[in-house]
């Protein structure tokens, strides 16, 4: 069986990203009303204490700084550590001309603070180091620029309240990009973890194949070797060795179509553990029962097991679900006496989902293994959503 990694669960992977990702964007929005909403303040001390067209100027200047900003901040998101230059030192200006046209003192240290809590994470700690002197310093430059009266204590409480003020900001950006990280680097993993199963996977299948056919291969190159040297002096022992030639072919082709349809034997703890790595490895959770202490004759173990296989591929290709159940019950009075019942179900089946994939393979395929086998198989859909596979294998 081929565990390949899962589109449906990729899909509801990135969805689930995605949807994150827009929260922390959203989440940033708060800054940029304060940038935008700031200018605005100091029309409330009136116009004759206050220049309307510094106002609307720091107002023209803070929505394209809003805007660099939450660009900037995406950026970070998605892994840039170096900020485009022109757009970082642009909002740096950009921010240095507002705080220049707001009027009230307070006012511009909050403006300059709030850009700071973003600004100071877009870009490496020696630039954001330099950029915070420049901001630490850039309220009482400004000074001659208020039309206000400027009193030095106040000024100086006011300056060291907007530094607590930018430290506060700052907190929930740091806390939004860790958590962004924190999941990103999470999907990363089960990517990872996912593809690793499908490595291992083919590697056991490699490994099986080589197994089975390295000795038939090789003993028929031994055989046909000889009966080519054989022909002219033996004739008889060169039929003989071809008859031979023809059996070992023969064995290994069959071995080749037990091993392709899953007749082979196999050990089902090994397969349900298999699966149940690639499952966890695509986010959906796995609980098995009646497995511990079962003991199956070895054609039985084999057929259960290529239940669980199908089962689990049709978990993995045609469902959403985040959990996924494996049971194992005997079962006494039945039609066919004592018999195994396997059951693979899940939560979350799509609409269209759990169909044979295609002839001789899917669930029509596995319904005509089981048939083989003298059981019965079912597929039905169950109450929530979800989908249940139930094999009855006789014993």
């Amino acid at each position: 069986m081929n565990h390949g990694v899962d589109p449906a669960g990729s899909r509801r992977t990135e969805r689930k990203l995605r949807v994150a990702r827009r929260i922390i964007l959203g989440s940033m929005l708060f800054i940029l009303l304060i940038l935008v909403g700031m200018p605005l303040t100091e029309l409330r001390l009136g116009t004759d204490k206050v220049t309307l067209w510094r106002t609307v100027l720091a107002e023209a200047v803070a929505v394209p700084l809003g805007v660099a900003l939450m660009a900037m901040f995406r950026d970070r998101m998605d892994g840039r550590r170096d900020p485009r230059p022109w757009l970082y030192w642009g909002s740096v200006a950009m921010a240095a001309v507002a705080a220049a046209a707001l009027q009230v003192p307070v006012s511009g240290m909050f403006f300059l603070g709030a850009w700071w809590a973003v600004g100071v994470f877009v870009a490496s700690r020696r630039r954001g180091a330099a950029v915070s002197a420049l901001l630490l310093a850039l309220p009482w430059a400004l000074i001659p620029f208020s039309p206000l009266d400027i009193q030095f204590i106040p000024f100086l409480l006011a300056w060291v309240f907007s530094i607590g003020w930018a430290l506060l900001l700052s907190a929930g950006s740091l806390a939004s990009l860790w958590l962004w990280d924190v999941t990103n680097d999470a999907v990363k993993g089960q990517r990872a973890r996912a593809q690793l199963a499908v490595t291992e996977e083919r590697l056991r299948f490699a490994r099986d194949m080589h197994d089975l056919l390295g000795h038939s291969l090789s003993a028929l190159a031994v055989k046909a070797e000889l009966a080519s040297r054989l022909v002219d002096r033996a004739p008889a022992r060169a039929a003989a060795e071809m008859e031979e030639v023809h059996e070992l072919a023969r064995k290994a082709l069959q071995q080749v179509r037990t091993a392709v349809s899953g007749y082979r034997e196999v050990d089902l703890a090994e397969e349900v553990a298999s699966v149940g790595a690639v499952l966890a490895a695509n986010g959906t959770a796995v609980s098995v029962t009646g497995l511990e202490g079962l003991s199956l004759p070895p054609d039985r173990e084999s057929l259960a097991a290529w239940v669980v296989r199908e089962g689990v591929t049709n978990v993995l290709r045609h469902s959403d679900a985040t959990a996924c159940e494996i049971a194992f019950t005997r079962a006494k009075d039945t039609a066919m006496g004592r018999a195994l019942v396997v059951e693979v179900s899940n939560d979350g089946a799509r609409d269209g989902g759990e169909r044979g994939s295609s002839s001789g393979s899917g669930l029509a395929g596995l319904s005509e293994r089981v048939s083989l086998g003298g059981g019965s198989l079912s597929a039905v859909r169950t109450k929530g959503g979800g989908f249940l596979l139930r094999a009855v294998l006789p014993l």
